[in-house]
């Protein structure tokens, strides 16, 4: 996986069960689903590379199949950017020089080495430099229609709004930096408002990735935001530019178009398309549905040192997402292999230290060996007891059996038990199975001890964060109850 320190962006390693094909136009640009793993070219030139800040060496190939194709494509911004900054977070194993990732017409990568002087064997680069390749390509090209319209429809927008400084607002006008004016860029459109001062490009055609990454670097160093629109957007037809221009923006979109720019005149507010992916769990599988919708530029979140604005953080929502996904592993390893029959058997303990180590990724602690653990056993299987309305690790049909058990045995993991009982709706079941009335009598009992402060019923300490992770209804009330009622915890 590429280590977060990268840069800001999260990086989701998720296994998915199906493949997902690459999906093609008439004209074979290449469309592959954010989800699906990245494919290297058959036979890389660059076969090894090495991380400069973790001093390991990476098979470039399996590097790179060992990542989503949407993270991969947010990454190869960031390593472009390090490279740029003369700061190169990956050079080639053989000769040293940095590298960074490119992408073949069939969006199938490889690196390739910033300069080449014929020193390494590896040979990544074709006679023609990037500069040279875009020299000749818009030589004598004159400006479309297409991105005059588009540039006219921004600036429409923009005036319909009081927000932004009307004499600010232009198109194509020289933007210098303040302690540099040698450096400067000319965008299609900017203007400013009281949220700052914007650079709006729009983006029609391919734009090399280096353009991208400097215009960036560029608007960061002078305190602007860079915001990249687009005439039209489809999820299932995405040329290379879109992506770069999509995966390092928190996987959103904007589009500006005609209806867009007739609700921002009669609403005298800037509107934009937005097209944004938003990730959802079934099953214990992480996909992502696309989604749409017209939304006010006010209403972006607006980050600066990322050069990223988003109307829905697809980021944080994929993070609660695979929050999700940990919790119903860990739950179901505990009802499949923790029962009185399965518990400690060997062969699965493994599993259970590859759960234990993606918890502790999220600062939560378990044991090593759960079974040995009667603190953290008894919890488990007390919440999950109480939440299914039956014993869950134990050998009881009932849960009343379960509530007994509990407060002899466990009597630390009761509040948790009752707390779960209370999210599930199982009070009235655990009451109609007390046909005795053993368990009122025993609930009064211990109600007055811990009135009285009895310890025994205090929490253990070192496993409420792992509660408050696994089982968070439950986690949130046993904590306000603790903290309330001003219980000290103790470890068991």
């Amino acid at each position: 996986m590429i280590p977060a320190g990268i840069g800001q962006i999260h990086f989701p390693f998720v296994s998915m069960p199906w493949a997902i094909q690459p999906m093609t136009s008439p004209s074979q640009n290449v469309t592959i689903d954010a989800r699906a793993f990245a494919t290297p070219v058959d036979d890389p030139e660059i076969k090894e590379i090495t991380d400069l800040v973790l001093g390991e060496i990476h098979q470039a190939a399996a590097f790179i199949a060992d990542h989503q194709y949407g993270d991969l494509i947010a990454a190869r911004s960031l390593i472009r950017e390090a490279m740029k900054r003369e700061q190169p977070r990956y050079v080639c194993a053989i000769c040293g020089t940095p590298v960074h990732l490119v992408a073949s017409m069939q969006k199938r990568f490889f690196f390739r080495h910033k300069t080449e002087d014929g020193s390494c064997p590896a040979v990544t680069r074709g006679s023609l430099t990037e500069e040279e390749i875009r020299a000749r390509k818009y030589r004598g090209l004159r400006e479309s229609e297409a991105h005059k319209k588009i540039k006219h429809l921004i600036e429409r927008s923009l005036r319909a709004d009081p927000g932004f400084d009307t004499e600010t607002i232009a198109q194509e006008k020289r933007w210098s930096a303040l302690d540099d004016p040698q450096a400067w860029r000319k965008p299609d459109v900017q203007a400013t408002s009281s949220e700052g001062r914007f650079a709006f490009e729009a983006q029609l055609s391919t734009t090399f990735l280096d353009v991208v990454v400097g215009r960036r670097m560029f608007y960061r160093d002078v305190g602007a935001h860079l915001i990249w629109i687009l005439a039209s957007f489809s999820e299932n037809y995405r040329r290379m530019t879109t992506d770069d221009l999509l995966f390092s923006n928190n996987s959103n979109a904007f589009v500006v178009d005609e209806e867009t720019v007739r609700i921002s005149e009669e609403t005298r507010r800037f509107h934009l398309r937005c097209h944004y992916r938003v990730p959802f769990c079934s099953g214990g599988v992480i996909s992502d549905r696309w989604q749409e919708a017209i939304v006010l530029f006010s209403e972006l979140k607006k980050e600066l040192q990322n050069q990223r604005a988003y109307y829905f953080d697809y980021e944080t929502e994929e993070a609660k997402c695979l929050d999700q996904q940990l919790r119903e592993e860990v739950v179901a390893y505990w009802t499949e292999n923790m029962s009185v029959q399965m518990k400690g058997r060997p062969e699965h303990h493994g599993r259970w230290l590859e759960l234990k180590e993606r918890l502790a990724q999220r600062n939560v602690a378990v044991p090593d060996h759960p079974d040995r653990s009667k603190s953290f056993s008894g919890m488990m299987n007390a919440v999950l007891s109480g939440l299914a309305g039956r014993g869950v690790g134990w050998k009881f049909d009932s849960l009343v059996q379960c509530a007994h058990q509990i407060a002899e045995r466990r009597p630390e993991s009761l509040l948790a038990f009752a707390f779960a009982v209370e999210v599930a709706g199982h009070k009235e079941l655990l009451t109609s199975q007390d046909s005795t009335g053993k368990w009122a009598a025993r609930r009064k009992a211990m109600g007055i001890q811990l009135r009285n402060g009895d310890q025994k019923f205090v929490p253990p300490q070192e496993w409420l964060p792992a509660l408050a992770f696994l089982f968070p209804d439950v986690g949130a009330r046993l904590a306000e109850f603790v903290r309330s009622k001003g219980l000290f915890s103790k470890t068991g």
